[in-house]
């Protein structure tokens, strides 16, 4: 594919947005965030070094993809140039508006190019990386169109399923639902000698699998906000398409062997809560969350996997026969009303095709071969990693989730205002802290903390969650984690340490929507 000529970038001048509106479909437009920000840098942002492990160009650019039969959709999507390093550090999908999935190595120093070739401000988030403040891909360090940021890593996290998407804000209010459900995302694996040397299922044996929901009219157009009083219900409860895409196609049967195999699963909708369960009520055996392997396999009946979150899941067929079939399916819950009638009979239903709360079919394994390879499960998988230690005198922070009146959302009464810090949001480098997250609103908030990795230490329930019900048992709280739900009626408690970075990060909900209407915060962690 040919490129244009971009101006390589020597100064980042940022602003809140350029003011320009792009459709894919008719009526888009958010509203509903306000402040502007100021930053300069010069070189290349994070690592200092002469020589990187990998180097790679990566390109935000337009594109026309075939999604559904018919017509191309016109779409945004990452492309990537590898410049030095392994051959498997970038697997492109060519059917797909996904970005290209990114292998990288514990250790590795990275340089990555962005270009934006797209008609308006964006920026690249490292979602779940330990990265500096100005590599993380923040809305105050735009990339401008035409132009092109360089940022330099190390990767310091262990082995896991990471992902990468833009974190764009504009004049008009945020810009990460728009640009995300357009198609900027893509996969990020980091690898260790830990976790290679448990000899778990590759190559064709591990199942990528990112989740997102869609709404295509006409000539397969992508719609997203389609204006009205739907959108305003949409910008208040988060986008639900009306038909799901798994790997930016819709559900496909994928042919298997009677062995083991490894799913590793993103939830890259903007709004949409999956409970993965499987067809035959088998359990569901999980081995992996955000920050990589838990410390122990666990089984449940089903799990939940909130927007932004990873679960890593293991499946055995040994035991299956040639010609059966397995569907893993999001099963059915009760998805809450809105107080005060403000969605009306239709509550936080959303559309009539593909409600929140429906059960439907993601993936269909259909077992086609016979093997005798078997390779049990490690009953021990990440002992070595302890849970960061807490004690009576860990200090607290609360953070009140609540609506702004009728100007979207807020935490602890204030909105997204560029990089605004109170002062109870400020932290020391080296500190741990509990971080405490009260839901009063009726919609549950997937909360993401950029930059570090916690744990969930306790969950309290305070009145009837709103009508939300059929998801509790399916809650993965083990291991270490970037985002967290947050039920309505629920504080959720968790533990985090500030390493090795100072500097402004940004905490949010994840309900793409939600963020951008206002609940995302800067912190400042100061040395």
């Amino acid at each position: 594919m040919s490129r244009k000529r971009v101006h390589r970038r020597t100064v980042l001048q940022a602003m809140a947005g350029t003011g320009f509106l792009l459709t894919l479909s008719p009526g888009f437009l958010l509203t509903g965030c306000d402040g502007g920000v100021r930053a300069t840098e010069l070189g290349t942002l994070g690592l200092d070094s002469e020589e990187y492990d990998v180097e790679l160009n990566l390109y935000a650019t337009p594109d026309s993809v075939s999604i559904l039969p018919g017509t191309p959709s016109e779409v945004w999507r990452y492309r990537a140039e590898l410049l030095k390093g392994p051959e498997s550090t970038v697997s492109e999908n060519p059917d797909s508006y996904l970005g290209p999935t990114i292998r990288l190595r514990r250790g590795q120093t990275v340089k990555i190019h962005i270009h934006n070739e797209l008609p308006e401000d964006t920026t690249v988030h490292w979602h779940g990386l330990h990265v500096p403040s100005d590599v993380d891909g923040q809305p105050r360090l735009p990339i401008r169109p035409g132009e092109m940021m360089t940022v330099g890593f190390e990767v310091l996290d262990r082995a896991g399923l990471f992902w990468y998407h833009s974190h764009a804000h504009g004049e008009q209010g945020g810009r990460v639902g728009f640009q995300s459900y357009a198609g900027l995302a893509g996969l990020l694996i980091v690898e260790d000698d830990e976790e290679l040397g448990l000899r778990l299922p590759a190559g064709s044996d591990e199942l990528l699998l990112v989740l997102q929901d869609r709404t295509f009219e006409g000539a397969n157009e992508l719609v997203y906000l389609d204006g009205g009083m739907g959108a305003m219900m949409d910008r208040m409860r988060g986008f639900l398409g009306d038909r799901m895409l798994v790997n930016g196609t819709p559900p496909t049967t994928r042919n298997v062997a009677t062995r083991p195999y490894r799913l590793r699963v993103l939830n890259g909708s903007n709004a949409r809560i999956y409970k993965l369960a499987w067809s035959d009520e088998r359990p569901i055996t999980v081995i992996g969350a955000d920050g990589g392997l838990l410390q122990q396999p666990e089984n449940k009946p089903y799990v939940v996997l909130a927007p932004a979150q990873r679960l890593d899941l293991w499946v055995d067929l040994s035991d299956s026969r040639p010609g059966s079939t397995l569907e893993l399916v999001s099963d059915s819950y009760e998805a809450g009303m809105m107080s005060g009638g403000m969605m009306g009979g239709m509550g936080m239903m959303g559309n009539a095709t593909l409600p929140a709360g429906s059960r439907f079919t993601l993936m269909t394994l259909e077992v086609t071969d016979s093997t005798n390879t078997t390779e049990p499960l490690p009953a021990e998988l990440a002992r070595a990693r302890k849970k960061i230690p807490v004690t009576d005198a860990t200090p607290v922070r609360q953070f009140e989730l609540s609506h702004a009146m009728m100007r979207g959302f807020a935490i602890n009464g204030r909105r997204f205002a560029g990089t605004t810090v109170a002062d109870s949001e400020k932290v020391r480098l080296g500190d741990t802290e509990i971080w405490e997250f009260r839901n009063n609103t009726p919609m549950p908030h997937p909360m993401h903390v950029h930059g570090l990795q916690f744990n969930v230490i306790g969950r309290e329930t305070r009145g009837n969650g709103r009508g939300w019900s059929g998801l509790t048992q399916g809650l993965v709280d083990s291991g270490w984690h970037d985002t967290v739900l947050v039920m309505p009626g629920e504080a959720v408690q968790l533990a985090m340490t500030f390493e090795r970075f100072d500097g402004l990060y940004i905490y949010h909900c994840h309900n793409m929507e939600h963020e951008d209407n206002g609940m995302m915060r800067y912190f400042q962690v100061q040395s």
